[in-house]
């Protein structure tokens, strides 16, 4: 395998591919940076009220959650809507990135093997491996990066510097183990997807499929990498964007701008948002690309048992 002719094949699939990436990968990534810019604002005014800041005499948490209940005391009527548009935004968080790349894991490999799939028909190839693929991204969410990070913050911030460090090598040690699971469990969900295999052979499966492709570490390494990249970057887009909007809004709280310079503002919070969405949208999409490509032309070479019999010519060759 030519590891640079794979990943410039799949770069010129996603160039060429501008429809997937805003149908399929757009969304998806709007969705996720939406609600991780929601996320992350949290967490920064979190710690800014902790005892490691400004040590306010209650927790932004608790703070939070009795103002929304006294806005829901004085504003009754908007009790309902306001709980049903939240339930439907926490299922479009939950289902719609999941549908969408069982949809693009379909369309990539079929349109790699050749077959006319329009976007419409990768959506529906997506939708009949939905629920198995769910399934899978509950699994993972335990051990995500994100949930390893959210609780050494929650540690740091209630419990404590000293606590913090109490628990810091069960943090890496769990960080480390998170990565072991997620290098085995690489291609979960292609076997999901794409040769509709159970959650748990597919685990299997994957883990197999990892080990006896080590002589290939160099492709992987590339491929972790690729990866890494996505998250580095979606990360500082996400904390970026939540810097650029609390330090907006404290600028204009703190001064006397006319009211439109709020919609301005608005704006170009929005524009970021959109920006980084569709920066998050075309590499992952490449991604995506990369590890179907790997997949298929990994599990297209079948091992040699150790029974077989080896070609002489090609031996001696």
């Amino acid at each position: 395998m030519n590891y640079k002719e794979r990943i410039l094949e799949a770069w010129q699939f996603t160039q060429s591919n501008k429809k997937l990436i805003i149908w399929y990968g757009f969304l998806p990534a709007f969705i996720t940076t939406v609600f991780g810019i929601g996320y992350v604002g949290y967490q920064i005014m979190a710690f800014k009220a902790s005892p490691l800041f400004d040590n306010a005499p209650k927790s932004f948490g608790y703070t939070l959650a009795t103002t929304i209940i006294d806005f829901f005391k004085t504003n009754f009527s908007f009790t309902v809507p306001v709980i049903i548009t939240a339930i439907i935004l926490l299922l479009i968080y939950l289902f719609i990135p999941v549908i969408l790349e069982s949809a693009t894991i379909q369309l990539i490999a079929r349109r790699k093997n050749g077959q006319k799939v329009t976007l419409g028909e990768g959506l529906q190839f997506g939708l009949l491996r939905f629920l198995q693929l769910f399934e899978y991204s509950l699994l993972m969410r335990t051990f995500s990066y994100v949930s390893i990070t959210a609780e050494g913050a929650f540690i740091l911030r209630n419990l404590g510097m000293d606590a913090f460090q109490t628990f810091l090598p069960v943090l890496i040690i769990a960080a480390i183990v998170a990565l072991i699971l997620h290098t085995l469990f690489t291609f979960t969900e292609y076997y999901i997807v794409i040769d509709e295999e159970g959650v748990m052979t597919s685990i299997f499966k994957s883990c197999t499929l990892v080990i006896t492709n080590l002589q290939r570490t160099i492709m992987l390494v590339i491929l972790m990498l690729i990866i890494g990249i996505r998250i580095v970057i979606q990360l500082v887009l996400v904390i970026l964007i939540p810097a650029i909007v609390i330090s907006g809004f404290a600028f204009f709280a703190s001064t006397s701008l006319p009211y439109y310079a709020f919609y301005i503002l608005g704006g170009l919070t929005f524009v970021f948002i959109v920006f980084a969405s569709y920066l998050a949208a075309v590499v992952n999409i490449f991604a995506a690309t990369v590890w179907t490509y790997t997949f298929l032309d990994f599990t297209s070479n079948v091992a040699p048992s150790a029974r077989e019999k080896a070609d002489i010519n090609i031996v001696k060759a």
